[in-house]
């Protein structure tokens, strides 16, 4: 290998180096991790008082919503007996309901059973179904998408 190769060859491993280095750094950043209620209270006192992400299914009847003070509470389960009361403040997401699948994250209290919640964010398929209900009326509406081939 001459000089020149050489110091073609060093120069692109510096650079792939650099770019392996900043791409870890940043890593940790990018990767979102979230605990079910079981796993964040058998954390306990490691993850009290922090800010962390509990996923699991908003309980059947649990939901509280107060519209005049934006205020939201409900219980997050992984129906393994080990659930959390959650507080939210603000206006839930769109897609938000009971028996529906949800991320908090916020300051959780182990010894209460509490999230003080900073987000919530709707866990949901991807895919679609058309609707069951079939009351809207077929023929007005090939009409309204095909209006100019009649």
């Amino acid at each position: 290998m001459n000089s020149k190769q050489l110091k073609w060859f060093i120069g692109g491993g510096v650079i792939l180096i650099a770019f392996a280095i900043l791409m870890t750094l940043n890593m940790g950043d990018g990767l979102v991790f979230f605990f079910t209620p079981s796993e964040a209270y058998a954390k306990g006192a490691a993850i009290e008082n922090k800010t962390v992400r509990v996923a699991g299914m908003v309980q059947t009847g649990s939901k509280k919503w107060d519209s005049k003070t934006l205020d939201l509470k409900f219980t997050l389960t992984d129906f393994e007996g080990h659930d959390y009361h959650v507080s939210h403040y603000g206006s839930p997401p769109d897609l938000f309901k009971e028996n529906q699948g949800v991320i908090v994250e916020g300051l959780v209290n182990n010894s209460k059973k509490i999230i003080q919640s900073k987000k919530l964010m709707v866990k949901h398929s991807e895919e679609y179904r058309v609707p069951k209900d079939e009351s809207f009326d077929k023929e007005m509406l090939q009409r309204s998408i095909f209006k100019g081939e009649n």
